[in-house]
Parts: structure tokens; C-alpha cells; sequence
């Protein structure tokens, strides 16, 4: 089917470019080759030969219409002069006419005197020069009255016809009828002879050059009571003429020439100069039924197109939907969660694979029967559009039962895999138990230390002072549980307490930047404006505790951020400086939020003392604990209103790591 596409588009296309080409050549007189040449715009090198001179070209000032000088205006002028004109016009440069006669306008060409000359297009001047597509044919032609009989060159006999002397249509005249003793050939000086000789009827017509003959016509006497007979004698083209070493400006004047027969000048010139009696050029009804034959070929194909497409549409149309049903079954039962779609009355009609797996179950039991005649189906109906979770074995499930769409009575029965998701929020839920109970534990541990020392101090002070057997076992009872609730709280400490001996070599800067990259969200949120200055004398990678440096950030950052929402500023900071000094890592950590008041400055290290609302007071103290467990220091400085600044020291554990 493709190839017989293809034939036909070969076919068509060939036929196309057939007619085109015939229509270029016969509409522009140049073959196909140049006028895709000539077609082009003018190179930058061409342009510029244009425009750094002036271009001089001869014409024979003694032959009219095509080129004369005015009575009125003493004008050089014809027809031309008026094709230069329009060539000044469209290569945009000032082209000069110089005068000369026939005679001396090739040698003056030869000489260099002038740059083109418009020439006859014989042999021996081809030998000479380069010739530029036609500007016209001059052809050697019979003019008869308009009533005459005889329509053809070849029925010309028993005539009496006048030519002038010495012309290209007198030389012709001498080789079609020397021989025909029938034709008597009148020589005279000019056309106006001839014209004269034709009106009193001492000849019978007139031969000579088309192009004059017209103009004479039309210039004249004005009457259109002539005809010419068909075929010509002779035929030259007329063309201008450049040295052969000026190829520049012959591909120039090619362009120029060519795009003067597309934008239909010649057309224009033509009437100016012969006005109705038009001599014989490229008809432009034959351009309009070219244009007419490619479109009824265009038609045609576009029909022959059509006809085949609309007879495999069907065929196309019906593979389309068998593959698309195919497509759709694949991905159906590709899906890890089970679908049932059902009919207006619960009967299934789709089912997938994965529901065939969870049934345990083939397909013919389960299609063409109702929900609830399927088997084992029951539970997971019972548990439709229901929160919580249905468990089979150790698999977990949702059941959503929805409809189709709004347009028919059709219901999806959707049962989703849900045990990966069941386990994750169950170990998420356990690991927020955990957190919590560490942050907890950690308070309450130190909470609880504080008494358990004073008691443990009274103890001692009151096993002085007794003497009985049953006070000291008391005071020992007592004792032991004060040593059993401080175990209790040291475990509760180990619980929560991070890895204080993990020192290994960190990327500082990109640990922070990573940790600035996690709050990127509230940063943005928040619109807070984020710099970080690195001053590190030997290089970013330093062994340091990376867990409490994270810790750190994370809980300044949290502070700041809480810190500058609380507040109404056109610009919000957060500025991290890090520098090392003494094998310790330094961090300062400044925003320019509310600030801490002077009162509660002291007290922000103190476990359970916070002033957020949904604060829980631990935050601060634990990372105090923790900095301070491994040697490290944390102050605070503030103004309130203003802002508050965070200085941190870690040590830096070259000699762990490295000795």
C-alpha cells in the first residue's frame, strides 16, 4: 500500500515539476539550471561590486523604439533604456547609457570603455562575449493587411514585399525567397517608405523587424488593420553582453534581468511602447492554464489520495481499537492492585489479573457473575469505602467502591495493596514514639537527679544519727532505691543521649549548605534571606562530632526561623559564620528576628523553659548537654526586638582520627 503511495506521489510530482519547468522556460525564455541560479539573492561580494561603482552600458542611440534620443527633451530613450532604468531600480546602483553606432558598440565593449552592451547574440560575438539570458527576440517578420487570405510565411507566392536595406530581415528575406521567383523583394530606406509604398499599394507587405514594425503601428497610425503572418524568417536574441573576465557582473545582471520578467515588468514596457499592437511574447494565458493544469493534476491526486484513505479508514479504525483494547488489558493486569468493573446490576464485566491472584481465582469465575456470587469476594465488599485497613493473612488492603463516570450506571471496585504503606506509617508512628519518649525521659531525668542527690545527701546525714537495726535497714532500703531510680535515669540518658565518641572527618561548608538546602521550604515560606561565610585555614573536611554539628544547626536554624515569622521586616537574615581557631571549629549563627529579653537570656539553656506557645522547652537543652558532653561551649547574646546570636565551639579531634 505504501509503494503504490509512493508511485503515485513520483508520478505526480514529476508531472508537476514537468509542467513547472516547461512553464519557466517558456515564461522567462532560460532553462531551468539558471534560473535556480539566477533566483538567488546578490552575494555580499556581489553587493558590494554594485555599490562601489557605477556600471556604464552602450546602446545604438540610431535605433528606435529601443533606443533614441527625444526632439522634445533631447532624453536618451526606448524601450532600453527603460530596462535599465528598472535594473537601477531593482539592483539599486546608477547604471550610465553611453552612446555609440552599431558599428563601434563591440569594440568600444572589447576596449574596456564600457562595462555591457546590449548585442545581437550571433556566433561570432559569443566567441567574444558573455551573454546574459534575452532581453527580447528579434524576429524578421511579414506584416499583410488584415483582410488578407494568406495566414502562414509558407503561403507567401506571387507577392511584392518591401524590406529595408541592409537588415537583419533583408539578409534573411535573401536566403528564404533569393531562389522563389514569385516573390519580388522592394528595397527601401526606412519603415515609413515601406509603409508608404504598402499604403499605395505598390507592394503587398511589408518584412522587417517585428518589434519596429509594432512600434511603427501603434506610434503612427494607430489602427490595428494589420496582421502578422504566422512564423518569422529569422530570430536573434538580444541580449547584454559583458568581457568574458567580468563574471560578477554577469551573474549581476542575470539576477536583475530575471527578477524584472517575475515582478512582470517587461509586460509593463511592452504596453508603454506598443500599446495595443503588442509584438509576440510569452502569453500569459499560457502561465494561467499551466497554473490551471498543475492545479486539476493537484485535484486529482488529492482525490486518488482520499478515495484510498476513506477505504482504509475502516480497517484502520478497527486495529486501532483492537490494539487499544490489548493496550488497556496489559496495563490492567500490569497493575499490583485489583479492579472489578460491574454493570448497572453488580455484574462483573472487567476484572484484572491482580484480583484473579488475590481470589485465587480464574477469570471465568469471576466475569459474568455478581459481587456477591464471587467467590472469597465477600470480606473485601463488607470492607468497602472503609478507613481502616482490611488484613488477609499478613496482607493489608483498602477497598474503595466508586463509580465509573457520571454518564452510566458502571462501578469500579478498587482493592488496593496497602501492607508496604501499613508497615512504614507503623514503623514511622513506633520511631515518633521513640523520639518522644527520649525527649522526655531526658527531661525528666534531669528533673528527677536533682532531688535523688539531696536525698541521697540527707541519707548519709541520718544513718549518723541511728543506731537501731531497723532505722539503718531503712535508711540502706532508701539508699538502694535511690541507686536503683539513678540507674533508671542513666539508661533514660543513654536512650537519649546522641554518639558523643563518633568524631570523624566531615565537609563542614557542605554539611551546612545541605542543612540549608532541608529548610530550603520555611526559608522560602518565610521569605528569610539565607548567608553563609566559611573562613576554614585548612580546608572544609575536619574531624569533628557530625551528629551533634548537625544537631546544632538544625535546632538554631528551627529558633531563627521561629524567631523572624514573629516579626514585620522588608529583609530577613540568617547569617552562619564558621571559622577555625585553636583545633576548634567555631559557629556563629545570627538572625535578626524578635530577640530573647534580657531576663530570659540566662534562662534559655534551662530544660522546660520556653516562650513558644507549642514549645517544649528541651530543644536548647539537650543540644547545650550534648555540646558541653564533648568539650564544647554555647552562649547566647540578644537584643530584643533586634535579634539574637548563637556562639558555638567544637573541638576538632585531629589526634582521634589521625594519630
Amino acid at each position: 500500500m505504501k509503494k503504490k503511495y509512493l508511485l503515485a506521489f513520483m508520478l505526480f510530482l514529476a508531472a508537476i515539476c514537468g509542467i513547472k519547468y516547461f512553464d519557466i522556460v517558456t515564461r522567462y525564455d532560460i532553462d531551468l539550471f539558471s534560473y535556480l541560479k539566477y533566483s538567488r539573492k546578490l552575494t555580499e561580494n556581489e553587493t558590494y561590486f554594485l555599490n562601489s561603482r557605477e556600471i556604464h552600458y552602450g546602446i545604438d542611440i540610431n535605433d528606435e523604439p529601443f533606443a533614441f534620443v527625444s526632439d522634445d527633451s533631447s532624453q536618451n530613450m526606448g524601450i532600453l533604456v527603460d530596462y535599465f532604468n528598472q535594473l537601477s531600480v531593482t539592483l539599486e546602483n546608477n547604471f550610465q547609457p553611453v552612446t555609440y553606432d552599431s558599428y563601434n558598440l563591440a569594440i568600444r565593449l572589447k576596449d574596456g570603455d564600457i562595462d555591457a552592451a546590449v548585442l545581437n547574440k550571433t556566433a561570432v560575438n559569443q566567441n567574444v562575449f558573455l551573454f546574459t539570458q534575452p532581453l527580447y527576440t528579434e524576429r524578421s517578420k511579414i506584416l499583410v493587411s488584415g483582410d488578407s487570405e494568406i495566414d502562414t510565411i509558407t503561403e507567401v507566392h506571387d507577392m511584392s514585399i518591401a524590406v529595408i536595406s541592409g537588415t537583419l530581415a533583408h539578409h534573411a528575406a535573401n536566403q528564404a525567397f533569393g531562389s522563389n521567383d514569385t516573390v519580388n523583394m522592394v528595397l527601401t530606406d526606412d519603415l515609413e517608405e515601406s509603409f508608404f509604398l504598402l499604403g499605395m499599394g505598390e507592394v503587398d507587405a511589408i518584412l522587417g523587424d517585428e518589434a519596429k514594425i509594432s512600434y511603427y503601428l501603434n506610434s503612427a497610425i494607430k489602427v490595428n488593420r494589420f496582421k502578422f503572418l504566422e512564423g518569422s524568417l529569422s530570430e536573434e536574441e538580444v541580449c547584454v553582453a559583458v568581457n568574458k573576465d567580468q563574471e560578477m557582473l554577469y551573474s549581476i545582471l542575470n539576477k536583475g534581468i530575471l527578477e524584472l520578467k517575475k515582478n512582470n515588468q517587461y509586460n509593463h514596457i511592452h504596453s508603454k511602447w506598443f500599446g495595443s499592437f503588442i509584438p509576440e511574447v510569452n502569453e500569459v494565458s499560457y502561465r494561467f492554464s499551466a497554473n490551471g493544469v498543475i492545479l486539476l493534476l493537484t485535484v486529482i491526486f488529492v482525490m486518488i489520495l482520499w478515495n484510498q484513505t476513506v477505504s482504509n479508514q475502516v480497517w484502520i479504525k478497527t486495529r486501532e481499537l483492537e490494539e487499544s483494547r490489548e493496550e488497556l488489558r496489559n496495563l490492567l493486569d500490569n497493575l499490583t492492585d485489583g479492579i472489578i468493573v460491574t454493570d448497572g446490576e453488580d455484574v462483573v464485566e472487567v476484572c484484572n489479573q491482580s484480583i484473579l491472584d488475590m481470589l485465587a481465582l480464574a477469570e471465568e469465575q469471576v466475569v459474568g457473575k455478581k459481587l456477591n456470587q464471587v467467590e472469597g469476594l465477600k470480606p473485601y465488599l463488607q470492607q468497602a469505602n472503609q478507613p481502616a485497613a482490611l488484613q488477609v493473612k499478613q496482607q493489608y488492603y483498602l477497598v474503595y467502591k466508586r463509580k465509573l463516570d457520571s454518564h452510566s450506571a458502571k462501578q469500579l471496585l478498587f482493592i488496593e495493596d496497602y501492607t508496604q504503606r501499613y508497615k512504614y506509617e507503623s514503623i514511622t508512628r513506633q520511631e515518633a514514639k521513640m523520639i518522644a519518649v527520649g525527649e522526655l525521659s531526658a527531661g525528666l531525668a534531669h528533673e528527677i537527679r536533682n532531688p535523688l542527690g539531696l536525698i541521697k545527701s540527707y541519707i548519709y546525714l541520718i544513718r549518723k544519727k541511728l543506731s537501731d537495726s531497723v532505722g539503718l535497714h531503712a535508711v540502706q532500703v532508701i539508699d538502694d532505691s535511690v541507686d536503683r531510680i539513678n540507674n533508671l535515669i542513666e539508661n533514660l540518658l543513654g536512650f537519649s543521649r546522641l554518639s558523643r565518641e563518633r568524631t570523624e572527618v566531615v565537609n563542614v561548608e557542605e554539611l551546612i549548605w545541605s542543612m540549608v538546602r532541608l529548610e530550603h521550604k520555611n526559608l522560602e515560606k518565610n521569605n528569610i534571606d539565607i548567608q553563609v561565610d566559611t573562613d576554614l585555614e585548612n580546608g572544609s573536611e575536619l574531624p569533628v562530632n557530625e551528629d551533634i554539628l548537625k544537631l546544632t544547626i538544625v535546632n538554631l536554624f528551627n529558633n531563627s526561623i521561629d524567631a523572624l515569622a514573629q516579626v514585620q521586616r522588608e529583609e530577613k537574615q540568617i547569617r552562619i559564620k564558621v571559622w577555625e581557631k585553636e583545633d576548634r571549629l567555631l559557629l556563629d549563627f545570627a538572625d535578626n528576628g524578635s530577640g530573647i529579653s534580657s531576663e530570659n537570656l540566662e534562662a534559655v539553656f534551662n530544660p522546660f523553659f520556653t516562650t513558644k506557645e507549642t514549645g517544649t522547652g528541651l530543644g536548647l537543652y539537650i543540644l547545650n548537654s550534648e555540646i558541653r558532653g564533648v568539650n564544647g561551649t554555647i552562649t547566647a547574646e540578644s537584643t530584643e526586638g533586634q535579634g539574637a546570636c548563637f556562639h558555638v565551639a567544637l573541638p576538632i579531634e585531629r589526634e582521634e582520627v589521625y594519630g
